[in-house]
């Protein structure tokens, strides 16, 4: 009975030590992630490297994307100020909700091929070192092309639901403007 009684204690510390053994392995292992972690969200000079973990951080660092752009890129500017005028233009002849839909569409195509542009250009930048590549300069080439194909769309676009409306208002009477306004009431 004693054998017995003395191999179950061996047994319960035996356990009890690889469980104390797991456990430290654990908390070691958590450690080394929570410091892995760590180095993953800053380098040397705090700056930040890794993913955001807060939502609000990560809208900060969209927020602050978006004015980068703005600043540095000519172009954005550009795409942003014909984007109000056509805006003004737009509350001003009185747009219903769907010209509104395919306009808003079509400003934000040529907007959204600029950022692209620019995230395109940044990326060859980064990558070729201020080093000329033929490739470089077909992947920068292409994607100003693809702002320009974005541009066209957005003047078809824009060409379609502006035109009757500045007929009529400068009175040219069309088929279509007469269609449009009826449909007005």
């Amino acid at each position: 009975m004693t054998m017995d009684s003395d191999a179950k204690k061996q047994s319960a510390n035996l356990q009890r030590d690889e469980l104390a053994t797991f456990q430290d392995e654990l908390d070691r292992s958590s450690l080394i992630q929570r410091r892995s972690e760590e180095r993953e969200i800053s380098d040397e000079h705090g700056r930040q490297t890794g993913r955001n973990r807060n939502f609000f951080k990560s809208l900060f660092n969209a927020l602050k994307g978006v004015f980068l752009v703005l600043i540095r890129e000519r172009n954005m500017r550009f795409h942003v100020g014909f984007a109000l005028i056509v805006l003004a233009g737009g509350l001003y002849l009185g747009l219903n909700r769907s010209e509104w839909l395919w306009v808003v569409i079509g400003v934000f195509l040529a907007i959204y091929g600029e950022f692209v542009n620019t995230v395109v250009e940044a990326v060859i930048d980064l990558m070729v070192d201020k080093r000329y590549h033929p490739l470089a300069g077909l992947v920068k080439d292409v994607s100003a092309g693809m702002v320009l194909v974005s541009v066209a769309a957005e003047m078809v676009i824009l060409f379609l639901i502006f035109q009757p409306h500045l007929w009529h208002f400068f009175g040219i009477e069309t088929d279509f403007s007469r269609f449009i306004h009826r449909l007005k009431g």
